[in-house]
């Protein structure tokens, strides 16, 4: 997959989790093969440092952008995945 078909790609929220240190906000696209997930660090009610952001294919997880485009290359949006 290129990253010209990736951005059109539909992708929807999925869900929103607040603790006390941090913030998860989790999105996938319509058939739920990718994903993200934004991480917010918060101290005293307030975010606090940078965010982090993990990519997902299926049941992988990438904690890098370059690694998830280098793992998007070889994904196939049409072949459904095994799953055990």
């Amino acid at each position: 997959m290129t990253i010209e078909e990736l951005q059109k790609v539909k992708f929807h929220f999925i869900s929103h989790l607040s603790m006390v240190d941090e913030h998860c906000t989790t999105y996938a696209s319509e058939d739920n093969r990718l994903g993200w997930c934004e991480h917010v660090p918060f101290k005293d009610g307030e975010p606090y440092g940078r965010s982090t952001r993990h990519y997902r294919i299926d049941t992988k997880v990438y904690k890098s952008k370059k690694k998830f485009l280098e793992a998007l290359q070889n994904f196939s949006p049409n072949v459904v995945p095994f799953h055990v």
